[in-house]
Protein backbone atom coordinates (compact mmCIF):
# COMPACT_ATOMS: atom_id res chain seq x y z
CA UNK A 1 0.00 0.00 0.00
CA UNK A 2 2.75 2.80 0.74
CA UNK A 3 5.42 3.64 -1.60
CA UNK A 4 8.93 5.35 -1.93
CA UNK A 5 8.31 9.58 -3.04
CA UNK A 6 10.44 9.73 -6.19
CA UNK A 7 11.89 12.66 -5.28
CA UNK A 8 13.74 10.77 -2.13
CA UNK A 9 15.57 8.97 -4.57
CA UNK A 10 16.98 12.34 -6.72
CA UNK A 11 17.78 13.36 -3.26
CA UNK A 12 20.44 10.66 -2.39
CA UNK A 13 21.82 10.31 -6.24
CA UNK A 14 22.19 14.01 -5.86
CA UNK A 15 23.61 13.21 -2.67
CA UNK A 16 25.56 10.88 -3.97
CA UNK A 17 27.23 12.46 -6.87
CA UNK A 18 28.13 15.18 -4.63
CA UNK A 19 30.15 12.76 -2.81
CA UNK A 20 31.98 11.61 -5.62
CA UNK A 21 32.48 14.77 -7.07
CA UNK A 22 34.35 16.08 -3.45
CA UNK A 23 36.28 13.39 -3.80
CA UNK A 24 37.56 13.40 -7.11
CA UNK A 25 38.70 17.26 -5.90
CA UNK A 26 40.44 16.14 -2.78
CA UNK A 27 42.13 13.40 -4.92
CA UNK A 28 42.92 15.40 -7.86
CA UNK A 29 44.42 18.28 -5.67
CA UNK A 30 46.56 15.95 -3.63
CA UNK A 31 48.12 15.07 -7.09
CA UNK A 32 48.56 17.76 -8.77
CA UNK A 33 51.21 18.96 -5.42
CA UNK A 34 52.88 15.87 -5.87
CA UNK A 35 53.62 15.84 -9.33
CA UNK A 36 54.54 20.06 -9.05
CA UNK A 37 56.72 18.99 -6.31
CA UNK A 38 58.06 16.47 -8.58
CA UNK A 39 58.97 18.18 -11.67
CA UNK A 40 59.86 21.43 -9.33
CA UNK A 41 62.70 18.78 -7.69
CA UNK A 42 63.58 17.40 -10.45
CA UNK A 43 64.24 20.78 -12.24
CA UNK A 44 66.15 22.97 -9.84
CA UNK A 45 70.24 22.08 -8.96
CA UNK A 46 71.11 20.48 -5.91
CA UNK A 47 72.30 23.82 -4.23
CA UNK A 48 68.56 24.98 -4.30
CA UNK A 49 67.14 21.67 -3.42
CA UNK A 50 66.61 22.83 -0.03
CA UNK A 51 64.75 26.13 -0.48
CA UNK A 52 62.63 24.53 -3.22
CA UNK A 53 61.23 22.34 -1.02
CA UNK A 54 60.72 24.59 1.56
CA UNK A 55 58.70 26.36 -1.36
CA UNK A 56 56.87 23.06 -2.08
CA UNK A 57 56.20 22.43 1.60
CA UNK A 58 54.51 26.23 2.07
CA UNK A 59 52.37 25.47 -0.80
CA UNK A 60 50.95 22.67 0.50
CA UNK A 61 50.62 23.75 4.15
CA UNK A 62 48.40 26.82 2.85
CA UNK A 63 46.30 24.90 0.38
CA UNK A 64 45.38 22.42 3.15
CA UNK A 65 44.20 25.50 5.40
CA UNK A 66 42.18 26.55 2.54
CA UNK A 67 40.59 23.58 2.58
CA UNK A 68 39.91 23.34 6.34
CA UNK A 69 38.62 26.55 6.14
CA UNK A 70 36.33 25.51 3.09
CA UNK A 71 35.18 22.41 5.11
CA UNK A 72 34.73 24.29 8.40
CA UNK A 73 32.16 26.59 6.14
CA UNK A 74 30.27 24.14 4.76
CA UNK A 75 29.84 22.35 7.67
CA UNK A 76 28.69 25.53 9.55
CA UNK A 77 26.22 26.22 6.62
CA UNK A 78 24.86 22.66 7.51
CA UNK A 79 24.41 23.14 10.67
CA UNK A 80 23.06 26.30 10.37
CA UNK A 81 20.63 24.50 7.83
CA UNK A 82 19.79 21.95 11.06
CA UNK A 83 19.06 24.82 13.71
CA UNK A 84 16.41 26.76 11.79
CA UNK A 85 19.19 29.57 11.00
CA UNK A 86 18.70 29.23 7.32
CA UNK A 87 15.92 27.84 5.24
CA UNK A 88 16.38 25.58 2.33
CA UNK A 89 16.74 27.92 -0.49
CA UNK A 90 19.54 29.71 1.31
CA UNK A 91 21.56 27.02 2.43
CA UNK A 92 21.54 25.77 -0.92
CA UNK A 93 22.01 29.64 -2.07
CA UNK A 94 24.84 29.53 -0.03
CA UNK A 95 26.35 26.68 -0.65
CA UNK A 96 26.36 26.66 -3.98
CA UNK A 97 28.78 30.45 -3.45
CA UNK A 98 31.11 28.36 -1.27
CA UNK A 99 31.35 26.05 -4.19
CA UNK A 100 31.59 28.19 -6.78
CA UNK A 101 34.56 29.79 -4.59
CA UNK A 102 36.08 26.91 -4.72
CA UNK A 103 35.86 25.76 -8.58
CA UNK A 104 37.38 29.66 -8.96
CA UNK A 105 40.56 28.97 -6.98
CA UNK A 106 41.19 25.38 -8.49
CA UNK A 107 41.41 27.48 -11.84
CA UNK A 108 43.59 29.71 -10.67
CA UNK A 109 45.66 27.25 -9.32
CA UNK A 110 45.29 24.93 -12.52
CA UNK A 111 46.73 28.42 -14.16
CA UNK A 112 49.75 28.57 -11.96
CA UNK A 113 50.73 24.93 -12.64
CA UNK A 114 52.04 25.30 -15.81
CA UNK A 115 54.35 22.02 -16.52
CA UNK A 116 50.93 19.77 -16.04
CA UNK A 117 50.67 18.13 -18.86
CA UNK A 118 47.86 17.37 -21.07
CA UNK A 119 46.33 13.97 -19.11
CA UNK A 120 46.81 16.11 -15.84
CA UNK A 121 44.06 18.61 -17.21
CA UNK A 122 41.95 16.03 -18.59
CA UNK A 123 41.70 14.41 -15.50
CA UNK A 124 40.91 18.04 -13.73
CA UNK A 125 38.24 19.10 -16.17
CA UNK A 126 36.96 15.68 -15.54
CA UNK A 127 35.99 16.09 -12.44
CA UNK A 128 35.28 19.57 -12.80
CA UNK A 129 31.90 19.14 -14.38
CA UNK A 130 31.23 16.27 -12.55
CA UNK A 131 30.74 18.49 -9.12
CA UNK A 132 29.04 20.95 -11.26
CA UNK A 133 26.58 18.31 -12.85
CA UNK A 134 26.15 17.15 -8.62
CA UNK A 135 25.73 20.68 -7.75
CA UNK A 136 23.03 21.76 -10.08
CA UNK A 137 21.12 18.04 -9.74
CA UNK A 138 21.24 18.57 -5.95
CA UNK A 139 19.75 22.28 -6.19
CA UNK A 140 16.97 21.13 -8.60
CA UNK A 141 16.20 18.26 -6.17
CA UNK A 142 15.77 21.13 -3.34
CA UNK A 143 14.63 24.65 -5.11
CA UNK A 144 12.13 22.62 -7.36
CA UNK A 145 11.79 21.21 -10.35
CA UNK A 146 9.73 20.03 -13.79
CA UNK A 147 6.62 17.69 -12.87
CA UNK A 148 7.94 15.89 -15.26
CA UNK A 149 10.53 14.61 -12.66
CA UNK A 150 7.51 13.91 -10.53
CA UNK A 151 4.81 12.45 -12.38
CA UNK A 152 1.07 13.03 -10.46
CA UNK A 153 -0.44 9.48 -8.92
CA UNK A 154 -2.28 7.80 -10.63
CA UNK A 155 -5.59 9.05 -7.99
CA UNK A 156 -4.88 12.36 -9.41
CA UNK A 157 -4.24 11.77 -12.82
CA UNK A 158 -7.89 10.29 -13.89
CA UNK A 159 -11.04 13.14 -14.11
CA UNK A 160 -14.48 12.29 -15.81
CA UNK A 161 -15.60 14.51 -17.76
CA UNK A 162 -19.16 13.19 -18.44
CA UNK A 163 -21.83 14.65 -17.16
CA UNK A 164 -24.94 13.61 -18.56
CA UNK A 165 -26.54 10.36 -17.90
CA UNK A 166 -26.04 9.22 -21.70
CA UNK A 167 -22.63 10.42 -21.48
CA UNK A 168 -21.77 8.59 -18.20
CA UNK A 169 -23.56 5.32 -20.31
CA UNK A 170 -21.19 6.26 -23.36
CA UNK A 171 -17.83 6.31 -21.49
CA UNK A 172 -18.59 3.23 -19.47
CA UNK A 173 -18.71 1.03 -22.18
CA UNK A 174 -15.98 2.27 -23.98
CA UNK A 175 -13.35 1.53 -20.50
CA UNK A 176 -15.26 -1.36 -20.07
CA UNK A 177 -13.84 -2.46 -23.05
CA UNK A 178 -10.48 -1.01 -22.29
CA UNK A 179 -10.54 -3.04 -19.55
CA UNK A 180 -11.07 -5.94 -21.50
CA UNK A 181 -8.23 -5.14 -24.47
CA UNK A 182 -5.64 -3.92 -21.60
CA UNK A 183 -6.60 -6.21 -18.19
CA UNK A 184 -3.09 -4.34 -16.44
CA UNK A 185 -3.90 -0.71 -17.19
CA UNK A 186 -4.55 0.50 -13.85
CA UNK A 187 -5.77 3.73 -15.25
CA UNK A 188 -8.61 2.30 -17.66
CA UNK A 189 -9.81 0.50 -14.30
CA UNK A 190 -9.84 3.53 -12.25
CA UNK A 191 -11.64 5.23 -15.00
CA UNK A 192 -13.92 2.63 -15.20
CA UNK A 193 -14.40 2.67 -10.99
CA UNK A 194 -15.11 6.56 -10.98
CA UNK A 195 -17.63 6.34 -14.09
CA UNK A 196 -19.33 3.42 -12.04
CA UNK A 197 -19.12 5.48 -9.02
CA UNK A 198 -20.59 8.65 -10.66
CA UNK A 199 -23.68 6.17 -11.50
CA UNK A 200 -24.29 4.94 -7.97
CA UNK A 201 -23.08 1.78 -9.34
CA UNK A 202 -20.93 1.43 -6.10
CA UNK A 203 -20.56 -2.41 -5.93
CA UNK A 204 -19.53 -2.13 -9.56
CA UNK A 205 -17.21 0.74 -8.68
CA UNK A 206 -15.27 -0.88 -5.88
CA UNK A 207 -14.72 -4.36 -7.75
CA UNK A 208 -13.18 -2.21 -10.46
CA UNK A 209 -10.89 -0.73 -7.47
CA UNK A 210 -9.87 -3.86 -5.92
CA UNK A 211 -8.00 -4.22 -9.93
CA UNK A 212 -6.67 -0.86 -9.44
CA UNK A 213 -5.07 -1.06 -5.92
CA UNK A 214 -3.52 -4.69 -6.84
CA UNK A 215 -2.00 -2.62 -9.71
CA UNK A 216 -0.84 0.47 -7.68
CA UNK A 217 -1.56 0.00 -4.12
CA UNK A 218 -1.33 3.87 -3.30
CA UNK A 219 -2.91 4.91 -0.27
CA UNK A 220 -5.54 7.65 -2.28
CA UNK A 221 -7.03 4.56 -3.85
CA UNK A 222 -7.32 2.63 -0.95
CA UNK A 223 -9.14 5.04 0.39
CA UNK A 224 -11.98 5.30 -2.17
CA UNK A 225 -11.82 1.37 -1.99
CA UNK A 226 -13.06 1.95 0.67
CA UNK A 227 -15.91 4.08 0.61
CA UNK A 228 -17.31 2.49 -2.33
CA UNK A 229 -17.29 -0.60 -0.53
CA UNK A 230 -19.12 1.09 2.44
CA UNK A 231 -21.38 2.67 -0.38
CA UNK A 232 -22.20 -0.40 -1.94
CA UNK A 233 -23.45 -1.74 2.17
CA UNK A 234 -25.77 0.88 2.42
CA UNK A 235 -23.06 3.67 3.90
CA UNK A 236 -21.85 0.59 6.92
CA UNK A 237 -18.01 1.15 7.47
CA UNK A 238 -17.97 -2.19 9.36
CA UNK A 239 -15.28 -4.53 8.24
CA UNK A 240 -13.37 -4.78 5.06
CA UNK A 241 -13.49 -0.23 5.13
CA UNK A 242 -12.55 0.41 8.35
CA UNK A 243 -9.52 -2.07 8.22
CA UNK A 244 -8.42 -0.56 5.05
CA UNK A 245 -8.69 2.77 6.46
CA UNK A 246 -6.70 1.82 10.17
CA UNK A 247 -4.11 0.32 7.97
CA UNK A 248 -3.61 3.89 5.67
CA UNK A 249 -3.43 5.39 8.85
CA UNK A 250 -0.57 2.79 10.53
CA UNK A 251 1.51 3.93 7.34
CA UNK A 252 0.62 7.73 7.20
CA UNK A 253 -1.00 8.87 10.60
CA UNK A 254 -1.15 12.34 8.71
CA UNK A 255 -3.05 10.90 5.40
CA UNK A 256 -5.83 13.41 4.93
CA UNK A 257 -8.47 11.78 3.10
CA UNK A 258 -7.57 8.57 5.88
CA UNK A 259 -8.50 10.79 8.36
CA UNK A 260 -11.50 12.88 6.93
CA UNK A 261 -13.30 9.20 5.70
CA UNK A 262 -12.44 8.18 9.22
CA UNK A 263 -14.48 10.58 10.82
CA UNK A 264 -17.23 9.70 8.76
CA UNK A 265 -17.04 6.13 9.52
CA UNK A 266 -17.08 7.09 13.33
CA UNK A 267 -20.19 9.14 12.86
CA UNK A 268 -22.07 6.97 10.74
CA UNK A 269 -21.89 4.57 13.89
CA UNK A 270 -23.01 7.32 16.23
CA UNK A 271 -19.40 7.51 17.64
CA UNK A 272 -19.55 11.60 17.47
CA UNK A 273 -16.44 12.09 19.88
CA UNK A 274 -14.14 9.69 17.77
CA UNK A 275 -14.88 11.54 14.42
CA UNK A 276 -14.49 14.74 15.63
CA UNK A 277 -10.64 13.45 16.77
CA UNK A 278 -10.14 12.55 13.62
CA UNK A 279 -11.71 15.49 11.73
CA UNK A 280 -9.38 17.85 14.32
CA UNK A 281 -6.34 16.32 12.74
CA UNK A 282 -7.39 16.44 9.26
CA UNK A 283 -8.55 20.09 10.13
CA UNK A 284 -4.65 20.99 11.11
CA UNK A 285 -3.50 19.88 7.91
CA UNK A 286 -5.23 22.09 5.85
CA UNK A 287 -5.01 25.80 5.13
CA UNK A 288 -7.55 27.67 8.29
CA UNK A 289 -9.04 29.69 5.04
CA UNK A 290 -9.74 27.09 2.44
CA UNK A 291 -12.39 25.16 1.14
CA UNK A 292 -11.30 22.29 2.77
CA UNK A 293 -11.61 23.35 6.30
CA UNK A 294 -14.63 25.18 5.97
CA UNK A 295 -16.48 21.95 5.12
CA UNK A 296 -14.21 20.47 8.20
CA UNK A 297 -15.39 22.72 10.58
CA UNK A 298 -19.21 22.01 9.34
CA UNK A 299 -18.48 18.48 10.13
CA UNK A 300 -17.12 19.02 13.44
CA UNK A 301 -20.21 21.34 14.31
CA UNK A 302 -22.49 18.31 13.15
CA UNK A 303 -20.57 16.11 15.29
CA UNK A 304 -20.38 17.88 18.41
CA UNK A 305 -24.46 18.29 17.88
CA UNK A 306 -24.65 14.54 17.93
CA UNK A 307 -22.20 14.15 20.71
CA UNK A 308 -24.32 16.31 22.65
CA UNK A 309 -27.46 14.74 22.26
CA UNK A 310 -26.24 11.56 22.73
CA UNK A 311 -24.80 12.18 25.87
CA UNK A 312 -28.08 14.72 27.30
CA UNK A 313 -30.87 13.11 25.44
CA UNK A 314 -32.44 9.89 26.31
CA UNK A 315 -33.65 7.32 23.54
CA UNK A 316 -37.23 7.96 23.09
CA UNK A 317 -39.49 5.15 21.85
CA UNK A 318 -40.80 6.23 18.83
CA UNK A 319 -44.91 5.27 19.44
CA UNK A 320 -45.70 5.63 15.62
CA UNK A 321 -43.53 2.60 15.37
CA UNK A 322 -47.04 0.24 16.28
CA UNK A 323 -48.69 1.69 13.07
CA UNK A 324 -48.76 -0.25 9.95
CA UNK A 325 -48.03 2.92 7.87
CA UNK A 326 -45.85 4.81 9.64
CA UNK A 327 -42.03 4.53 8.52
CA UNK A 328 -39.60 5.47 10.75
CA UNK A 329 -36.07 6.39 9.59
CA UNK A 330 -33.43 3.30 9.90
CA UNK A 331 -31.10 4.43 12.41
CA UNK A 332 -28.72 1.71 12.28
CA UNK A 333 -28.21 3.60 8.48
CA UNK A 334 -27.66 7.12 9.98
CA UNK A 335 -31.63 8.33 9.75
CA UNK A 336 -31.44 9.50 13.97
CA UNK A 337 -33.54 12.50 14.61
CA UNK A 338 -31.68 14.40 16.49
CA UNK A 339 -30.85 17.40 14.32
CA UNK A 340 -33.09 19.56 12.45
CA UNK A 341 -35.59 18.38 9.41
CA UNK A 342 -34.72 20.11 6.88
CA UNK A 343 -36.68 18.48 4.01
CA UNK A 344 -39.87 16.62 4.89
CA UNK A 345 -42.43 14.86 2.17
CA UNK A 346 -44.21 11.65 0.90
CA UNK A 347 -43.63 8.96 -1.87
CA UNK A 348 -46.47 8.26 -3.67
CA UNK A 349 -46.34 5.20 -6.14
CA UNK A 350 -49.18 4.87 -8.91
CA UNK A 351 -51.80 2.06 -8.31
CA UNK A 352 -51.07 0.48 -11.04
CA UNK A 353 -47.61 -0.25 -10.07
CA UNK A 354 -48.25 -1.19 -6.07
CA UNK A 355 -48.79 -4.78 -7.41
CA UNK A 356 -45.72 -4.88 -9.16
CA UNK A 357 -43.47 -4.37 -5.63
CA UNK A 358 -42.44 -7.27 -3.77
CA UNK A 359 -42.71 -7.96 -0.21
CA UNK A 360 -38.91 -7.42 0.55
CA UNK A 361 -38.20 -4.13 -1.36
CA UNK A 362 -37.19 -1.08 0.38
CA UNK A 363 -37.79 2.38 -0.59
CA UNK A 364 -34.54 4.89 -0.28
CA UNK A 365 -34.75 8.74 -0.67
CA UNK A 366 -31.84 10.92 -1.06
CA UNK A 367 -30.77 14.00 -1.43
CA UNK A 368 -28.23 14.64 -4.38
CA UNK A 369 -26.44 18.66 -4.78
CA UNK A 370 -27.16 20.25 -7.91
CA UNK A 371 -24.86 20.35 -10.40
CA UNK A 372 -22.06 18.53 -8.09
CA UNK A 373 -21.42 14.93 -7.28
CA UNK A 374 -23.79 12.15 -7.48
CA UNK A 375 -23.20 11.21 -4.06
CA UNK A 376 -25.60 11.73 -1.81
CA UNK A 377 -26.04 14.40 0.66
CA UNK A 378 -28.31 12.87 3.02
CA UNK A 379 -30.20 9.61 3.23
CA UNK A 380 -33.45 7.98 4.49
CA UNK A 381 -34.21 4.40 4.20
CA UNK A 382 -37.70 2.53 4.77
CA UNK A 383 -39.26 -0.61 4.46
CA UNK A 384 -42.90 0.50 3.40
CA UNK A 385 -45.92 -1.27 4.30
CA UNK A 386 -48.43 0.76 2.80
CA UNK A 387 -48.25 4.15 0.49
CA UNK A 388 -48.28 7.02 0.44
CA UNK A 389 -44.86 6.74 2.59
CA UNK A 390 -43.81 9.65 4.81
CA UNK A 391 -39.96 10.51 4.83
CA UNK A 392 -37.75 13.45 6.54
CA UNK A 393 -34.01 14.06 5.42
CA UNK A 394 -31.64 16.21 7.94
CA UNK A 395 -27.60 16.53 8.29
CA UNK A 396 -27.36 13.64 10.64
CA UNK A 397 -28.78 11.50 7.65
CA UNK A 398 -25.69 11.77 5.10
CA UNK A 399 -22.26 10.39 4.29
CA UNK A 400 -20.31 12.39 7.70
CA UNK A 401 -18.27 14.06 5.05
CA UNK A 402 -19.10 18.06 3.39
CA UNK A 403 -21.02 19.31 2.17
CA UNK A 404 -23.94 19.35 4.24
CA UNK A 405 -27.40 19.59 3.24
CA UNK A 406 -28.11 22.55 5.48
CA UNK A 407 -25.10 23.96 3.55
CA UNK A 408 -27.26 23.73 0.20
CA UNK A 409 -29.64 26.21 -0.88
CA UNK A 410 -31.56 23.74 -3.11
CA UNK A 411 -31.29 19.68 -4.08
CA UNK A 412 -32.31 17.49 -6.26
CA UNK A 413 -34.59 14.36 -4.77
CA UNK A 414 -34.48 11.04 -5.88
CA UNK A 415 -37.03 8.59 -4.26
CA UNK A 416 -36.22 4.52 -5.30
CA UNK A 417 -38.03 1.18 -4.60
CA UNK A 418 -35.53 -1.29 -4.50
CA UNK A 419 -37.04 -4.94 -5.47
CA UNK A 420 -34.47 -6.39 -4.27
CA UNK A 421 -33.28 -4.56 -1.13
CA UNK A 422 -29.94 -3.20 -2.23
CA UNK A 423 -28.81 0.24 -1.65
CA UNK A 424 -27.47 -0.57 -5.51
CA UNK A 425 -29.68 0.66 -8.49
CA UNK A 426 -30.69 -2.85 -10.43
CA UNK A 427 -33.06 -3.27 -13.11
CA UNK A 428 -36.47 -3.82 -11.84
CA UNK A 429 -36.15 -1.23 -9.55
CA UNK A 430 -38.56 1.83 -9.78
CA UNK A 431 -37.43 5.33 -9.47
CA UNK A 432 -38.74 9.05 -9.58
CA UNK A 433 -36.42 12.22 -9.36
CA UNK A 434 -37.24 16.15 -8.71
CA UNK A 435 -34.84 18.67 -9.42
CA UNK A 436 -34.55 21.73 -7.67
CA UNK A 437 -36.29 21.30 -4.26
CA UNK A 438 -35.39 24.03 -1.54
CA UNK A 439 -33.64 23.44 1.38
CA UNK A 440 -36.60 23.83 4.13
CA UNK A 441 -39.38 22.88 2.32
CA UNK A 442 -42.37 20.71 4.18
CA UNK A 443 -44.73 18.67 2.10
CA UNK A 444 -42.95 17.52 -1.19
CA UNK A 445 -44.64 14.69 -2.73
CA UNK A 446 -42.06 12.23 -4.97
CA UNK A 447 -45.01 10.77 -7.46
CA UNK A 448 -44.12 7.41 -8.90
CA UNK A 449 -45.57 6.60 -12.17
CA UNK A 450 -43.34 4.41 -13.97
CA UNK A 451 -40.11 2.51 -13.80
Amino acid sequence: MSSLPPWLGLMGAGLLFGALAAGLLRYGLRKQAIEAASKSSNSSGISNNSNNTSTITDQDVQAEAQRRIQQQHLADLAQAQKDGRLSDSQYAAARDELMRQVLADQADAAFAQQHSDGATRSVRWGWLVALLCALTAVSYVQLGASSAWWPLPLSQRVQISATTPEQLAEQTRVWQQATESRPRDAEAWLTLARLQAAQQAHALAEQALARVVALSPEPDLWIERAQMKAFSAGGVYTGEPWAWIEQVLREQPQHLNALVLAGTAALSEQRAAVAQGYWQRALALVPADSEAAQGLQQALSQAAQQAISQNLKPVARDSRRDSPSANPPDIASGGQADSPVLIQGEVRVAQALQSQISPGARLFVYALAEGGSRRPVAIWRGSPSGWPVRFALSDSMGMGAPPLLSSLSQVRLVARISQSGSAQPQEGDLQVELPGVKTGVQGVVLHITAR
